[in-house]
């Protein structure tokens, strides 16, 4: 008996069918559009444009990553084109990426740490999906400064510069000095003032009203002054020095008129 050939079978229209489904469907799994980096060595602070090169057509949306995962903690944005708010900015965006409509991505401003890989997905209009990734190194500019190191202070290299900060000890000599002379200060200080209170205390309790005032003038005439009784030494013409030629007995009558004259001037005195 011969057995029928695979070929002749009801399934060969099948097989047939589905190959044919294969060969219609759009391709998968295989890039067709490149990226490049403009400029190809970019440095600190330039604008770096990863520009994508596809002939794919228009383009129904596409997503931006940051790394080798394509999540959602390393979406930089994805862009819709055509819509009034295109661009829809993810965890990874920094402010200075911006979206074209042909799948390019413009970063502002480059930074060392923004090195790294890059990756975008893009979807077709009306169905399809790809991918691709590429490089990004940022490069340090040559004549960036570099941090100079100090030698170690007791490497004897040089002498110390005018503008060093003393040391911790030297700051705590001189606070405590400070502290000594102010509380030396207020001492002084309190002691004048106890000194003049108790003197002016004191004047008060004595009753002395006969110093001189500040401004150097006399003081005032008490109401006793008055009362009080006025005594002026005089010499006695009995032993004023006598004329030669002349006894005591000469002239006797000049005796009551120099007696009247005191007795006048002392009155005048005690009014």
């Amino acid at each position: 008996m011969v057995r029928p050939c695979f070929w002749d079978t009801p399934l060969k229209g099948v097989l047939l069918a589905g190959c044919l489904l294969l060969s219609w469907g759009p391709p998968t799994g295989v890039c067709t559009f490149v990226v490049r980096v403009v400029p190809e060595a970019p440095s600190v602070g330039q604008n770096v444009t990863l520009s994508v090169e596809t002939s794919l057509g228009p383009l129904r949306h596409f997503d931006w990553y940051r790394g080798k995962l394509t999540d959602g903690g390393t979406r930089i944005f994805s862009y819709f084109p055509g819509q009034d708010r295109p661009q829809r900015n993810g965890a990874q965006f920094t402010g200075r990426e911006v979206g074209f409509p042909n799948g390019s991505l413009l970063l502002q401003g480059a930074l060392a740490n923004d090195s790294g890989t890059y990756r975008v997905s893009v979807q077709l209009v009306p169905q399809g999906s790809e991918k691709s990734s590429v490089e990004l190194r940022v490069s340090v500019p040559a004549t960036t400064p570099t941090a100079r190191t100090l030698p170690p202070p007791d490497s004897g290299t040089g002498t110390p510069s005018a503008s060093a900060a003393p040391s911790t000890p030297q700051v705590l000599g001189w606070v405590v000095a400070g502290v000594v002379v102010g509380v030396l200060l207020a001492g002084a200080l309190g002691a004048v003032i106890i000194y003049h209170l108790v003197l002016q205390q004191s004047d008060l309790a004595g009753g002395s009203t006969g110093r001189l005032d500040p401004k150097g003038k006399k003081p005032a005439r008490s109401a006793r002054d008055d009362m009080e009784p006025i005594y002026e030494v005089m010499e006695s013409p009995l032993e004023l020095p006598q004329l030669e030629g002349r006894g005591p007995g000469s002239e006797p009558q000049a005796l009551p008129e120099l007696l009247r004259r005191a007795e006048s001037v002392y009155a005048q005195i005690q009014r």
